[in-house]
């Protein structure tokens, strides 16, 4: 007998959300919201996929195209390549070079995942002599804060 009533009582309330269907605009709004939906995540998966194609390229790389970008930009101007051209490359170049000095200088001292502090036998590895970008940095800085 518990049984009918625990029945009749969940028949009843499936009744009752049925009479509470929502409309056609709220199912067509909610489909437009899913198709949008599906849509950004889509452009954000290509967005992913092209950050990870990019995070293969190493700064050094970039250095590299930007110096053959410079020298291609002189050797071919009026040569098959227009003068207009030619500077917009070299331009291009210039401030690729620029940048990525940049990023070698002042960038991250690590790669990403690696440990941050070597260790050999249980025991920190220091080295004394400072590297050439850090006394650089250093230099930078002291005269940053006598200004």
């Amino acid at each position: 007998m518990a049984n009918n009533d625990r029945l009749e009582r969940e028949i009843n309330e499936i009744l009752g959300k049925i009479e509470q269907f929502p409309d056609a605009e709220s199912r067509a709004k909610r489909n437009r919201r899913r198709n949008v939906n599906r849509f950004t995540s889509r452009i954000s998966e290509v967005q992913r996929g092209i950050a990870r194609q990019l995070s293969r390229v190493s700064v050094s790389q970039l250095m590299l195209a930007s110096f053959l970008m410079i020298l291609f930009a002189f050797f071919f101007r009026g040569r098959g390549l227009p003068a207009g051209a030619a500077s917009w490359v070299l331009l291009a170049g210039v401030v690729l070079f620029v940048s990525t000095f940049a990023v070698m200088l002042f960038g991250p001292r690590t790669r990403p995942g690696s440990s941050t502090e070597q260790r050999w036998r249980g025991r920190t590895i220091r080295y004394d002599s400072p590297s050439l970008g850090s006394r650089l940095r250093r230099w930078w800085s002291s005269r940053a804060r006598r200004r």
